[in-house]
């Protein structure tokens, strides 16, 4: 990556290298003025401006060291935002995956109740394929008029879970909750359909 291509420093590394580079030079200065020799009048008065160079060049130290305090502080908080808001939604995902999984299950005891449809009809069929006599019908009847209000329940129940889906953006498991709905009602309007054929008034 070129200079030019750098990203710029955050206000935290801006304040640290200003910093090392001021504690750099008062070292400088500190070292120049414990070295400096003091054996004539020129000698003293260069060491009394390397005396007040580095009183001078402490100030701007401190001064470096308040601002990284005050970057390292504003760091902090926006590490203590971040966190609160990773949080914050930490607990939604918790929420939402609770919502789902109480969708799921609904949706799991939906196709139990699919499957249990799904047997009564061949045993229904079992019963129709038999040889026919009044009794007969009236009992086939009977089996195909509770099969048609059991199908009608399952059909409400995946109606509710479509639209709790819905309501909590879960699209897909609203989807194929739909789907099984639309599977259901069709084979209940073709066991119309058979009634009429069966001899039903």
């Amino acid at each position: 990556m070129s200079k030019r291509d750098k990203p710029p420093s955050s206000e935290l590394a801006s304040a640290a290298e200003v910093l090392d580079a001021q504690l750099r030079r008062f070292e400088s200065l500190a070292d120049q003025f414990r070295r400096a020799p003091l054996n004539s009048e020129k000698s003293l008065e260069r060491a009394s401006k390397l005396l007040r160079d580095v009183a001078e060049q402490d100030g701007v130290l401190n001064e470096s060291v308040s601002a990284l305090v005050a970057a390292v502080a504003k760091t902090r908080d926006r590490q203590q935002k971040e966190a609160d808001s990773v949080n914050a939604h930490a607990q939604y995902l918790q929420q939402r995956a609770e919502t789902f999984k109480v969708l799921l299950e609904r949706y799991g005891a939906l196709g139990q109740s699919a499957a249990e449809l799904n047997q009564r009809m061949q045993e229904f069929a079992a019963q129709r394929s038999q040889e026919q006599s009044e009794e007969r019908n009236a009992a086939l009847l009977s089996s195909l008029d509770g099969l048609q209000e059991r199908m009608g329940q399952v059909a409400d129940e995946a109606r509710a879970v479509v639209d709790q889906a819905e309501a909590q953006d879960f699209a897909d498991v609203g989807r194929q909750a739909e789907s099984l709905r639309q599977q259901i009602l069709s084979a209940r309007n073709k066991l119309g359909l058979l009634r009429k054929g069966i001899g039903a008034p």
